[in-house]
């Protein structure tokens, strides 16, 4: 995806802010444009998101979590924070008011009405997305100035758009951008221009063949396909958090799309361009992981000299102080 930059301005602010010592009060303009107000950097944070669970792990801030959604189960740190509901979309309001959290960061899929009985409470609210490569820096930065981790936040954003910069750099202009479908949770269905699996696909320098669908999510027919020809075929599998996808799964989704009769003559079934990851790599701070795959496997020749597992184990190392495990690609 196209870097999405945290203005040089607003990082600079970051930075002076983590090194100025003492606490200022903190006001956060969160993806909905609502805005939260805490007196300082916060102690005590209710998380619904797994993505901002994830996040507020790779800043070193789970000593200030006092609870989380029952989905943040990476990484395994937050195993000691009580569970309060299980995501955004479903929080155990009852348990969240008890806690008495400073602020609660959830994802967009939390109602108005929880919101309203949270701040009603006196608790801060910040929702943010996490799908929307556009708002991830802010989104970083916003969660880096509530924990108040500034510094590292502006580290991690670098971290991620040093990567995104580097495939920009190589596939901007280049005219010779494969065929790509995308099939998600089941069997054809795809994404169109509107989800963040387009800009993945785009941002690594392919065309996505359902950019230009009116559904969000369409399912398709496996005519609609071959008509296509796609060069690149891309199974996202979904992965409950705390669970792996084994290598023997990706290898039986892979060989299930080879043994699908109406793909025998598509461009990339003949040439064994089929591939599937973990769709954790498709969202979050993760995402420039999959776009690194993607780049790959789109143009191979342009990418020889870079490893997304090798920078995937350097997030692990560098920001959770783990080692990689699990199987998140195949082949």
């Amino acid at each position: 995806m196209k870097p999405t930059h945290v203005p040089i301005g607003i990082l600079a602010v970051l930075c002076l802010l983590a090194t100025a010592g003492g606490a200022a009060a903190v006001t956060i303009v969160d993806y909905t444009g609502q805005s939260a107000d805490l007196a300082g950097p916060a102690e005590r944070i209710v998380s619904l998101s797994s993505s901002a669970s994830e996040l507020i792990c790779a800043l070193d801030g789970v000593g200030q979590l006092v609870g989380r959604g029952g989905t943040s189960q990476f990484p395994p740190s937050l195993d000691s924070v009580p569970e309060m509901g299980k995501s955004s979309y479903s929080p155990s309001m009852e348990l969240i008011l008890e806690a008495q959290p400073e602020v609660v960061i959830a994802d967009t899929m939390l109602s108005q009405e929880n919101r309203a009985l949270m701040e009603d409470a006196g608790i801060a609210v910040v929702e943010e997305s996490f799908v929307d490569p556009e708002h991830l820096a802010q989104a970083i930065a916003n969660i880096g100035e509530i924990l108040g981790r500034e510094a590292r936040a502006a580290d991690l954003i670098e971290f991620i758009e040093g990567y995104q910069e580097m495939v920009e750099g190589r596939v901007s202009g280049f005219s010779d951008r494969p065929r790509v479908f995308l099939e998600r949770d089941q069997a054809y269905q795809t994404a169109s221009a509107q989800t963040s699996d387009n800009q993945l696909i785009d941002a690594a320098g392919g065309e996505n063949i359902a950019a230009g669908e009116t559904v969000k999510y369409p399912t398709v027919s496996p005519e609609w396909v071959a008509e296509r020809d796609p060069e690149v075929i891309i199974l996202s599998i979904w992965s409950v958090e705390g669970e792996e996808i084994s290598r023997d799964e990706m290898i039986h989704a892979k060989e299930e799309i080879f043994g699908r009769p109406g793909l025998a003559q598509v461009s990339a079934v003949r040439d064994e361009r089929v591939y599937v990851y973990n769709s954790r790599l498709a969202s979050g701070i993760r995402s420039v992981i999959g776009e690194i795959y993607m780049a790959k496997w789109f143009h191979p020749d342009l990418f020889g000299d870079l490893d997304a597992g090798e920078v995937h184990e350097e997030m692990m190392e560098r920001f959770y102080g783990l080692q990689l495990k699990g199987t998140y690609v195949y082949p």
